[in-house]
């Protein structure tokens, strides 16, 4: 059984390095392959990404909004400042998150559980239900985002502008190519989510 031990930020650094580079090294003998590039990218983005979370959703209580939570919230606001004042179908805000239906919905149902949201069937077809802001998420939003917006910021303060505007880019070099080479672009992903 393996143990972790280290307690110190550089020695935990320097431990999970020489794991990555062990395990690239044997990653490269059982493929034949010396470029792990495209693997390496991936594990990185799943990090990144992992981590972010943890930062942004550490120590919530009942009463605070996660970050896919307020996101939602976030896209509600927009579009109904933007005149959309009709809603936004679960299946659209699935679609804008890139999350399943199921966790759409659990997430809906969490914002509707905090009074931030609420359901009114459409008006052309009764089957269809759209979600609106209530009057305390619009308040929400209104305290939150500029906040959120330092926060994310700060996140990002080692980059330096030019670097941002790089990464942004290459984030979005990236992102085409995964659909270009995936059932993603069968399913004319590109065109529903790119815009």
């Amino acid at each position: 059984m393996r143990e972790f031990n280290c307690s110190d930020t550089e020695e935990r650094q320097a431990f999970f390095k020489e794991k990555e580079r062990l395990w690239n090294n044997k990653f490269s003998e059982i493929t034949g392959s010396r470029d792990l590039k495209g693997i390496e990218i991936f594990q990185r983005l799943r990090r990144t990404s992992n981590i972010y979370d943890m930062i942004v959703n550490t120590g919530l209580n009942e009463n605070e909004v996660s970050g896919p939570r307020l996101a939602i919230l976030i896209t509600l606001y927009v579009d109904e400042t933007m005149g959309e004042t009709d809603g936004i179908t679960p299946t659209f805000l699935s679609h804008v998150q890139l999350v399943s239906k199921n966790t759409i919905s659990s997430l809906i149902n969490g914002l509707e559980a905090q009074g931030l949201v609420y359901r009114e069937n459409d008006v052309q077809d009764r089957r269809i239900f759209r979600i609106k802001l209530s009057e305390a998420g619009r308040k929400l939003v209104i305290d939150r985002a500029p906040y959120q917006l330092d926060h994310m910021n700060q996140l990002a303060s080692k980059l330096s502008d030019e670097e941002k505007i790089q990464l942004f880019d290459l984030l979005g070099k990236l992102l085409n190519s995964l659909i270009e080479n995936s059932q993603l672009k069968k399913m004319n992903f590109h065109e529903n989510h790119m815009k």
